[in-house]
């Protein structure tokens, strides 16, 4: 598990945020909060962060990406098991709350992962969105296998 800071100049930063905020929506009930379709790593509005985490991610090619926009409201334990690693990219994070992660049925311990930051992560770990969000989080998820 790794965390990268100052992934994107302020300005690329604001500018990928604005375009995320007109891709989420609600996909239903197996979602929580409001999430982008899973193909965001095709639009070309991804290619400056996709291109400022290539030495991260060279080795892998990604399945998917997709934009969360949450504010704590939900508990949604889950992982990837078909994929090797998977990325946050913390787009708008001013509560430093990165990725809740599940060690036994009564711990968790959730990373400090401040905006403008990129936490790597085995996707098998159980993980989720933090509960109790003092404001509004989009974040953008990106899962990888090996070339």
């Amino acid at each position: 598990m790794n965390i990268y800071k100052n992934i994107l100049e302020e300005k690329e930063r604001l500018k990928l945020l604005k375009f995320c905020k007109t891709q989420v929506k609600d996909l239903g009930d197996n979602f929580p909060g409001l999430q982008s379709p899973p193909n965001l790593h095709k639009k070309k509005e991804l290619k400056t962060l996709l291109s400022k985490i290539k030495l991260i991610t060279h080795e892998y090619k990604i399945i998917s990406c997709w934009v969360n926009k949450v504010t704590g409201e939900d508990l949604c334990w889950h992982q990837h098991p078909n994929v090797d690693l998977s990325l946050v990219y913390y787009l708008k994070n001013k509560s430093n709350m990165g990725t809740m992660f599940k060690k036994s049925d009564t711990k968790v311990t959730i990373k400090e992962c401040p905006q403008n930051s990129l936490l790597t992560f085995d996707s098998k770990l159980i993980h989720s969105s933090p509960l109790h969000l003092p404001e509004e989080r989009y974040s953008i998820a990106i899962d990888v296998i090996r070339k």
